[in-house]
């Protein structure tokens, strides 16, 4: 293959990738405005207010978990503070504990 080849063989496939891509954006962008449409005709308006019930039941639930979390880890960091404030906690002690053993 010659050099002018290769660079048709290349203009030819980004065009198919490109053309693909543009007929994957327009089924989203139908099937979006369908979906509108649907809603606003008052056709799947009792669905979508259920989805975005449990969406919201859900993200509570991982808020709440996450605030737990952030709760426990909060206090695992005031007693590590703790202990390097008493100085029973450091490397001057691991230092110390390796040379008596």
């Amino acid at each position: 293959m010659t050099p002018g080849n290769i660079e048709t063989l290349i203009m030819i496939i980004g065009l198919l990738a490109m053309s693909g891509l543009g007929l994957i954006g327009l089924k989203i962008f139908v099937t979006a405005w369908i979906k509108r449409k649907e809603i606003a005709a008052g056709g799947d308006a009792a669905g979508l207010a259920e989805a975005v019930e449990a969406l919201r039941a859900d993200t509570y639930e991982r808020l709440e978990h996450l605030a737990g979390e952030v709760s426990e880890l909060q206090e695992r960091v005031d007693f590590a503070e703790r202990m390097l404030t008493k100085g029973s906690f450091g490397p001057h002690k691991l230092e110390s504990g390796k040379d008596e053993a």
